[in-house]
């Protein structure tokens, strides 16, 4: 009894846990970078700047919080720390001299971060908006706060200077990333229409074979049905009508298929005129693997006297692709061909070792699994199983069972 091999898929393991570890690291580092800042402010606001421990306990974690909330919520963390750096300096004494002032370091380091988290979120009229009020905010604590015109004229040209620069890299990275997710989704659409389109040009092939193998029985139905009057002679007139009505139909058929295929056939392709191939050149299709650097042998044995012509087509198509899937993905490996009859029906046998050479390069690394798909139609169409799968050695084989109906032991009558 035939079966498909089959490959367990690789543990997903080691990449789950890698992403796991990297999502706690991610979610991790903005509450460190807090902690690092409040302690840090906390520290300069209590020695040098003298603020009281509950100011300078309440303006260091103005400082930190919006750090851990700017990637769920980052025009809210912007807000808190707009509004933390606009009355620090109102609520601090100047510091000796220099220190820095109006604004600290600490402080300045968190703006600076959730500017580059709020520009890879919002659009950049926003970033506009923030950029513009943050010059606002500095004029205005400039303007309250005690300093020297120059270091007022120095604050405003850093704050003008250095606030777009986070505005200008965030909103960069977010434009890379959005090409990235179209390019990624064009290319997906881009291998589905591939996709599709190869599979509908398999069917069609399928569906032109059809009809000439179709069309040959019945142009025998028609003509058989038009000639036979004359050729038994003393037919009832009843039967001569129905003979001329079989033939009419078997015409009607004729003309209704060329019409569906013509719309399934291109302008620019013309219908091939050459005999359709059947079991007979399996050794030339054979001699051309071999040709091709493929040791393929080939062995027929116990064919019954007739087959249908319907059945011996997809049959040389199946082998066909097998042999092309060997040369593109395992050239070089020995191949047998097997075809044996049973007397109710067939088996087809094509497998191959592992591809000869371990460092060999392959014709075709990736292939899309449309050969394999065409083949199974091809299988289905006729009433056939077919089977595949990677063998225990390392190869692929490729296993078709077809049942030979009653209508390949009809006899047609000249």
């Amino acid at each position: 009894m035939s079966r498909a091999f089959t490959t367990a898929p690789a543990p997903a393991g080691p990449a789950v846990l890698s992403a796991l570890r990297f999502a706690r690291v991610r979610a991790g580092a903005p509450w460190v970078v807090a902690c690092f800042m409040f302690a840090m402010n906390a520290g300069m606001l209590a020695t040098v700047y003298d603020a009281p421990v509950e100011l300078t306990v309440a303006l260091a974690a103005a400082c930190a919080a919006p750090v851990t909330i700017c990637g769920r919520r980052p025009v809210t963390a912007w807000l808190l720390l707009y509004t933390g750096m606009l009355v620090t300096p109102l609520l601090v004494a100047p510091p000796p001299a220099n220190n820095p002032w109006p604004w600290l370091p600490m402080p300045v380091v968190a703006y600076l971060i959730v500017l580059f988290v709020l520009a890879q979120h919002r659009p950049r009229w926003m970033l506009a908006a923030v950029w513009a009020l943050s010059i606002l905010g500095a004029l205005a604590d400039v303007s309250l706060v005690p300093m020297s015109s120059t270091d007022r004229a120095v604050a405003l040209q850093l704050v003008a200077a250095v606030v777009p620069v986070p505005l200008i890299v965030g909103d960069n990275v977010r434009w890379r990333r959005r090409a990235r997710a179209r390019v990624a989704e064009q290319e997906q659409v881009s291998a589905a229409e591939r996709a599709r389109r190869e599979l509908l040009e398999e069917r069609t092939r399928i569906a032109r074979e059809m009809h000439d193998v179709v069309a040959h029985h019945m142009s025998v139905i028609a003509v058989q049905a038009a000639s036979a009057a004359r050729r038994l002679g003393g037919v009832p007139a009843g039967a001569e009508r129905e003979f001329d009505s079989i033939g009419a139909a078997a015409r009607q058929s004729l003309a209704e298929m060329r019409r569906l295929l013509g719309v399934l056939r291109s302008d620019d392709a013309l219908p091939p005129r050459e005999p359709l191939p059947g079991l007979d050149q399996l050794g030339v299709l054979v001699e051309s693997a071999r040709r091709a650097g493929a040791p393929v042998e080939l062995t027929v044995s116990g064919l019954p006297a007739h087959i249908p012509p319907g059945m011996e087509l997809p049959v040389y198509r199946i082998v066909q692709e097998a042999l092309s899937n060997v040369i593109r993905h395992a050239p070089g490996a020995a191949t047998a061909v097997a075809v044996t009859g049973n007397g109710s029906g067939l088996r087809v046998v094509v497998e191959n070792a592992p591809p000869a050479g371990a460092g060999l390069a392959l014709a075709e690394p990736a292939g899309t699994g449309h050969g394999l798909a065409g083949m199974r139609e091809r299988a289905a169409m006729v009433g056939g199983v077919l089977l595949t799968g990677p063998t225990p050695r390392g190869g692929f084989r490729v296993e078709l069972t077809l049942p030979l109906v009653q209508a390949g032991h009809e006899k047609e009558h000249p």
